[in-house]
């Protein structure tokens, strides 16, 4: 009984440290703390499977600490419970350990029949856990794009109209001299040219009466 009493103790000034510093504190292996899994029972892989750890995070390993203890290893020492070769080494009986980093922990206990009777756990810490209980980074809006100011309206002057400008006027084509045909217009026949060629023909006629009058008088 004393036993018990004294490791809920412990979990409970463990969770009690861990509530005061913000962190989230994981008891493994629940109320039989840190043991070789009974018969039926969870796996510690299992129960870290479907937990999220997150940088910052803590683990609570509870055993006797004259009969256990935990070791931190690499996956090779993990696989062949190497309990000769570790990173750290834990056995005060209440460790807490800090998930300091993203990425994998491995955890074997430090007797070597307890590790191959599956006294082990390996956690997977998110890398998205360095922004626990820090705000979402705001995603950058689109930049919206200001159209250009609308041209005045016919209101906006005084409500008369401005139409555009006029285009320039043709100038217009001087008349063609009264009496010349188109023909001769459209040929570029000087003005006074079909009258000039009247006058020839009836300076020929007379001429020619002239000469009759005098062949008349010869005879």
């Amino acid at each position: 009984m004393s036993s018990h009493r004294s490791c809920a103790l412990v979990l409970a000034c463990a969770a009690l440290m861990a509530a005061v510093a913000g962190a989230t504190q994981y008891n493994v292996g629940g109320d039989n703390g840190w043991a070789v899994p009974g018969a039926g029972a969870e796996s510690y892989n299992t129960w870290a499977e479907k937990t999220g750890f997150q940088i910052g995070d803590q683990l609570l390993f509870v055993y006797p600490k004259d009969k256990d203890s935990v070791l931190l290893v690499q996956p090779a020492d993990y696989n062949a419970c190497n309990t000769s070769s570790y990173d750290k080494q834990f056995s005060d009986g209440s460790t807490v350990f800090d998930l300091d980093r993203a990425g994998a922990f491995f955890f074997i206990s430090g007797v070597d029949a307890n590790c191959r009777a599956n006294e082990k756990l390996i956690v997977m810490v998110s890398a998205a856990a360095a922004a626990k209980g820090a705000p979402a980074p705001s995603q950058g809006s689109p930049t919206t794009t200001t159209p250009p100011p609308s041209p005045p309206s016919s209101s906006d002057a005084g409500g008369a109209a401005q139409s555009p400008p006029s285009s320039p006027k043709t100038p217009a084509t001087p008349n063609a001299p009264a009496g010349a045909s188109n023909s001769t217009a459209a040929k570029g026949t000087p003005p006074g040219a079909a009258n000039g060629a009247g006058l020839t023909v009836a300076g020929l006629a007379g001429s020619f009466v002239a000469w009759v009058g005098y062949a008349m008088l010869a005879f």
